[in-house]
Formats: structure tokens, sequence, C-alpha cells
């Protein structure tokens, strides 16, 4: 496996999984303030990694005084973990996060297999093509391209989705069976047997399809403020609850020559123990797609997710695909 080199976005991407996390952050039993600092302090410069800020722009964001801001950042730069600009007096991430993110990609290699496919389902569907980290209860984008022709969305790395219904169908399909009680257990009972039938569909053809709606769209943009407002996750919870209500978000069967609005189709990479490890996601379709259509973009993820899993585990074949946890 060729070295695996993490650009100052994929660094990024990491130190957000981390600070995005509410549910890790709500179940840590004692927190360090300082420590709550640096980590704060990390979060901001991997949020924006193209631009430099400024002492004044951090504290003021941190909430700290200008002192203390400094004292934060000169630990941070003697350990090479910030780079300081001598003569704009700015800040950004550092040298050592590089080595850092190479060791946690290490630990991640699905990832960096991933890329290639991110390249070519962009290119071939006029879209974004995205990775997500699956986690215990979310699922983070750790990477994604755009093609130039694609629409508009609010993916962005570092972005958390909770796995919650209707969210995570993609993950849940499977999931083992009280995983998937769980899940079904928040849909309201009105609506639990189509998204039963939604997980199974999913499992049966290797993707899900999530159909747009004015509530994905708030959704949406509730993810977007992640970065810089985490109280934006209950509003997320509450809103995956609404959209749980109605049976449209969930694709069960695709009419081929009907006209779908897709927001979302997305297909499962499996690791060595058969666990989702890894999400594609093909987002920001500039029209509304025929069945047929969402068919080929879910097949072409199923045949590339397919690949990525038999990179995983070279000496298997996929068959997670075909049996459930």
């Amino acid at each position: 496996m060729r070295p695996t080199i993490l650009t100052p976005r994929k660094c990024a991407a990491q130190w957000l999984q981390y600070s995005n996390n509410a549910a890790t952050l709500r179940h840590m039993p004692r927190t360090s303030p300082p420590t709550e600092r640096v980590v704060a302090t990390m979060a901001l410069l991997a949020e924006r990694p193209d631009d430099a800020l400024s002492l004044a722009e951090l504290s003021r964001r941190l909430g700290v005084s200008k002192s203390t801001g400094h004292a934060i950042l000169a630990s941070l730069a003697a350990a090479g973990w910030v780079l300081r600009d001598p003569t704009r007096k700015t800040y950004r991430l550092g040298p050592t996060m590089v080595a850092l993110g190479r060791q946690a990609a290490e630990s991640f290699p699905a990832l960096d297999f991933a890329r290639s496919a991110l390249v070519e389902l962009s290119s071939e569907f006029a879209a974004t093509c995205a990775a997500l980290g699956v986690g215990d209860d979310a699922v983070t984008v750790l990477d994604q391209v755009a093609d130039p022709r694609a629409a508009a969305h609010a993916f962005r790395v570092g972005a958390s989705f909770p796995l919650r219904p209707p969210l995570g169908a993609a993950v849940v399909a499977w999931a083992s069976d009280a995983v998937r009680d769980d899940w079904l257990g928040h849909v309201p009972p009105d609506t639990r047997a189509h998204y039963a039938d939604a997980l199974a569909a999913t499992h049966d053809r290797g993707y899900a399809v999530e159909i747009s709606a004015t509530s994905v769209a708030r959704v949406r943009q509730l993810v977007g403020m992640l970065g810089d407002d985490t109280s934006a996750r209950a509003a997320l919870d509450r809103l995956a609850d609404e959209l749980a209500a109605h049976e449209e978000f969930l694709a069960v069967e695709l009419d081929l020559d009907r006209e779908y609005a897709v927001n979302v189709v997305n297909a499962p990479v499996f690791d060595h123990t058969g666990h989702v490890t890894l999400v594609l996601s093909l987002t920001g379709f500039d029209r509304a797609l025929r069945g047929r259509e969402v068919v080929a973009a879910g097949d072409a993820l199923v045949t590339a997710t397919a690949r990525i899993t038999d990179a995983l585990t070279p000496s298997r074949t996929s068959r997670s695909r075909t049996s459930r946890s």
C-alpha cells in the first residue's frame, strides 16, 4: 500500500470528526476546560484549513482573552501543531498535523482507497461524491470531490449526520437485528412498516436512495453550522424525527420511468470484519433523475464500494452484501 499523505483538508476532517461529535463530548465523565480550549483552537483552524486566523479572531471566537489565546497558540506553535506567520501574525495548521493525520489515516485505510472512486463517480454523474466515515451514532464527511457541473449542496468536510431515522439507512441496513430494531424504534408507528421495507430494499439492491424534501434542505443547512454551533445537534435530531414521519424520504421501489428529486444515493464499504466502515455518497444532482438513472448511479456506487471492500479484504469476496450480520 502506498504511503498516505494527508492534505490540510484531510487533517481538518480528522479534527472535526472529533470536535463535532457531540455524543463523545456528552459522555465524557470529566472535562478539562484548558484542554477543551486547545481542542476548540485546533477545530477552528481545521475548519478553515486554507485560511490563516489572527490572534484577535481566534480569541474572539474561543471566548477567551488575548493573553490566554496567545498562551495556547504559543504552546501549539512550539509543538509544531500550528504555524505562525511572523509578518502577518496569523496562525494556521502546522507540519506536525500532517504526521498525525498520516498516522490517523493509516488506521482508516478505506479513505485512501476511496479517493479515486470519488473522482470517477463525481465526473460520471456530474455530481459531488463524498466519503463518510462511520461512527457509533453518526457519519462524518471525511473527503469529497465536486464536479464543476454539480449543484450546490451543504456537504462539507467534517460535517456529521446522526444515524437516526430516516438518515443512516446505508449503515443500518447491514447492522445487527438489535441495531435495526433500535433505529426503527425511533420511527413513528404510522411509517415504521415503510422504513422496515426501505431497509430491506436498501440491503437487497446494495444502496439507499434519499428523496429531496424541504426538511432535507433544513438538515443540510444545520449541518453546515456545526463547526461553529454544536447546539445545532439537538435541532438536527428533531428534524430527523420530522423527516421520519414522511414515507417518501427513503425510496423502496424505483419506477424506471418516473422522475425523482434525488437528494443522496449512498452505498456502504465493509471492513475485514464485515462491518460498514465507510459510506460513499452521490449528491448535488442538478436536475430530477429518472428511475433508471437512479439505478445507474446506485449500481456504479455498489461497483466502486465493492472494489474498495475487496481491497480492504483481499483474501475474501464482498460477502457482506449478501448476508446480514
